[in-house]
C-alpha cells in the first residue's frame, strides 16, 4: 500500500509501533532467558510511549497538513514479519527482532526525509529511528 499523505504515514508509524509491542509480548511469553525478557518488557514499554509521541504528532498537525501529499513510500517495503511459532529459540527471537528493528529504523528514516516540510515531525521520526539503532545494538549484545 501506497503510504500517500503524511496522516496515512503516521497511522502506518503507530501500525508498525502496535506490530512491535504486539512481537515483544509474545516473545517474552515465549523465551525463558530472564536477560532478554528485560530486554522485550523494556520494548514493550517503549513502544507505548512511542504510540503516545505519534499520536501527539497527530493532534499537533491536524491542519491540511495532515493530508499533504508523499510519493515514494510503500508499507510493503516496511511491514516486518514476526511470526515465531511457540518453543521458538532465543536466538531466532533475537533475529525477528533484530529485522524488525532494522525495518523500522528504515522506516522512519525515509518517512523523516519525506515529511522535511513538517520539521518538528521529521525530528521525532529521526529521533524514533535512533532509539531503534538503539535497540538492535542492546539486542546484539544479548545473543
Amino acid at each position: 500500500m501506497s503510504l500517500g499523505t503524511f496522516g496515512v504515514v503516521l497511522k502506518f508509524a503507530m501500525e508498525l509501533e502496535t506490530m512491535a509491542a504486539t512481537y515483544y509480548e509474545t516473545a517474552t511469553t515465549i523465551t525463558q532467558n530472564q536477560e532478554l525478557k528485560s530486554i522485550f518488557e523494556s520494548r514493550i514499554v517503549q513502544g507505548q510511549r512511542r504510540i503516545q509521541t505519534l499520536m501527539r504528532v497527530r493532534r499537533e498537525n491536524t491542519t491540511e497538513m495532515i493530508l499533504e501529499p508523499i510519493t515514494g513510500l510503500s508499507s510493503q517495503k516496511y511491514r516486518p514479519h514476526t511470526e515465531c511459532p511457540p518453543g521458538c529459540p532465543d536466538d531466532q527471537l533475537i533475529q525477528l527482532a533484530l529485522t524488525m528493528e532494522d525495518q523500522i529504523q528504515q522506516f522512519y528514516v525515509d518517512a523523516a526525509e519525506k515529511i522535511s516540510f513538517l520539521s518538528e515531525a521529521a525530528d521525532i521520526f529521526e529521533r524514533l529511528a535512533e532509539e531503534n539503532a538503539n535497540n538492535k545494538k542492546r539486542l546484539q549484545t544479548s545473543s
